[in-house]
């Protein structure tokens, strides 16, 4: 099967024109998702800068590969986007509990010991089913799941190592920016729910 170098290359710029597009609107779907559950307006300052280097991490070490495909180097940081970002909310939102009680340092502590834990054993579950592309007849199943692992490790590493100094560094902000619950409590719901 050949394909002429010219007619891939339009059709590389044309996937990577459209992933701008698409990143650009995940990232204004996500900013809104944020101002709605987030606690304080200065988290999500923490919660973008963290996952910026995460994503910038990962597509600077995929020359360790050699070569990708375009379609991996496109779809990466919005398949990266929608899979590890959880894991700084889970981290902010312990942060959050644990800041109610705890000065602001032993509350990082405190947030980030309980959290490992839990992150971890979301992206082990993450990784497997990653890891199972590999196994794929195509060649792209290796090539994107290579990329994506190496996205969920550098995920985990700016969330246990970048975030907790953003959220020191923020706290007075935090603290200042923080604001009432913008999403309803559908209680009818849940109690619908446990009674079925």
């Amino acid at each position: 099967y050949y394909i002429d170098s010219a007619v891939g290359n339009s059709q590389a710029d044309s996937l990577a024109s459209e992933m701008g597009t698409i990143l650009a609107v995940a990232a204004v779907i996500i900013v809104l998702v944020l101002l709605l559950t987030s606690r304080s307006y200065a988290e999500i300052p923490v919660l973008l800068i963290t996952f910026i280097v995460a994503a910038l991490l990962n597509l600077g070490t995929n020359f360790i590969f050699g070569e990708i495909s375009f379609v991996s180097n496109s779809v990466t940081v919005v398949l990266q986007l929608a899979l590890a970002i959880d894991y700084a909310i889970i981290l902010c939102h312990r942060f959050s509990d644990e800041h109610e009680t705890l000065p602001t340092r032993e509350a990082c502590i405190a947030a980030l010991s309980k959290a490992i834990p839990e992150i971890s054993s979301s992206s082990l579950t993450t990784i497997s089913g990653l890891a199972a592309l590999a196994f794929m007849h195509f060649g792209i199943g290796r090539d994107l799941a290579t990329v994506l692992i190496k996205a969920i490790l550098f995920s985990m590493l700016c969330v246990f190592t970048l975030m907790p100094g953003l959220l020191v560094l923020f706290s007075k902000l935090i603290d200042k920016t923080r604001h009432k619950n913008l999403i309803p409590k559908i209680t009818a719901v849940g109690k619908f729910d446990i009674k079925t």
